[in-house]
């Protein structure tokens, strides 16, 4: 018994000692349309409907968004990865022009869906941006 006990104790101490690490509050996505006119959404279901919040309003967004910015905090593992499709919208007269993950240029990707994949190796961040072009 007092062996089981001074695991528990210890097992106690080390969290208290590492703390709280990103990886505990998860992965982030940061999402906006940054040109054109459209929108830009996350495909959800019954069971996955996550709180979308504007970046500016949240204290996990660590990055510098924009004002049309959107953010959204998913739990996974320290070494782990999660996955996110979005869907953008046109208006009328519109089509997607390009995506870009973490500032970078999507290729062959012209259409109205694509599923992003944020790991550790991104730290923990992912930002997903649209812009649309007229017809």
């Amino acid at each position: 018994m007092k062996k089981i006990f001074f695991v528990i104790v210890l097992i106690m101490l080390s969290i208290a000692m590492i703390g709280c690490t990103k990886s505990e509050y998860g992965y982030i996505f940061h999402f906006s349309v940054t040109e054109g006119e459209g929108e830009l959404t996350i495909q959800t279901t019954d069971s996955f409907n996550p709180t979308i919040e504007r970046c500016n309003d949240v204290s996990i967004c660590e990055l510098n968004c924009g004002e049309n910015s959107y953010c959204i905090g998913l739990r996974g593992g320290k070494k782990g990865s999660r996955e996110l499709t979005f869907i953008a919208t046109p208006k009328e007269g519109y089509k997607v022009k390009e995506w870009t993950f973490n500032g970078k240029v999507v290729e062959k990707n012209k259409t109205n869906t694509y599923t992003a994949i944020v790991t550790n190796e991104d730290n923990y961040n992912g930002v997903i941006a649209v812009k649309f072009e007229k017809i």
